[in-house]
């Protein structure tokens, strides 16, 4: 006998092995996720935050050899060892029925770094007639540290390495407690967060930004809180 979760697993399973063969879309195309268009759809002014006001002075979008578009972050020890330097995407609009993949590619000279999507929500004094800003968003569900050493959600910094590689993460994770289940269902957009910060003093590159549907969470990925 078939009963609805498991049909709800089959038609999940139906739909990965579809979106695995298809090629998942990636939701940064057109959000200038290779930074083509500069800062277009990233937010790198901080005028309000004591700490990074001074943000934007660090950050530029360079050519590097082949690379004609690489956003560049140059850190000294003081702001590597405090507050870094960050620029964060506009709210992308999702559903928190299914999982993401965040791929970067990006090399650093010493900054260690920190890349994750951060889980939003509708803001409720936010104006809903139009597309978010990153003002009108609020924290739902925090994703795990994209690591370039392997290190499933436990990693504190993402370990950038001095020559240019490629690193993913999925949020939310493929196992989760019910109650991290019910935080991220209150997602409505992921907002996806490039800090240059821990390690030593240099600069921080990042060629290119993507995010993928990963098709839907299954039932057995949910584990109930004792």
């Amino acid at each position: 006998m078939t009963t609805p979760w498991m049909r709800t697993a089959l038609l999940g399973a139906t739909l990965a092995l579809t979106l695995s063969a298809q090629g998942a879309e990636n939701l940064m195309r057109n959000r200038n996720g290779g930074f083509e268009h500069g800062l277009t759809n990233w937010l790198i002014h901080f005028p309000d935050h004591d700490f990074l006001k001074d943000n934007h002075q660090h950050v530029s979008i360079v050519q590097e050899g082949a690379r004609k578009h690489v956003l560049k972050f140059v850190l000294s020890r003081t702001v590597t060892d405090n507050w870094g330097v960050q620029a964060l995407s506009l709210p992308i609009p999702i559903d928190a029925r299914n999982r993401y993949k965040l791929t970067v590619t990006a090399r650093s000279t010493g900054p260690s770094g920190r890349l994750y999507a951060m889980g939003k929500q509708w803001h409720p004094k936010a104006d809903r007639s139009k597309p978010p800003t990153n003002a009108d968003v609020r924290d739902a569900f925090k994703g795990s540290i994209l690591s370039f050493a392997g290190e499933k959600g436990t990693a504190q910094f993402s370990g950038v390495k001095k020559t240019w590689a490629t690193a993913s993460v999925e949020i939310p994770p493929r196992q989760m407690t019910d109650l991290a289940y019910g935080f991220w269902q209150k997602c409505q957009f992921l907002e996806i967060h490039l800090v240059g910060i821990g390690g030593t003093a240099g600069e921080f590159l990042i060629d290119e930004v993507q995010l993928e549907s990963m098709g839907p969470i299954l039932p057995g990925q949910i584990k109930k809180t004792k």
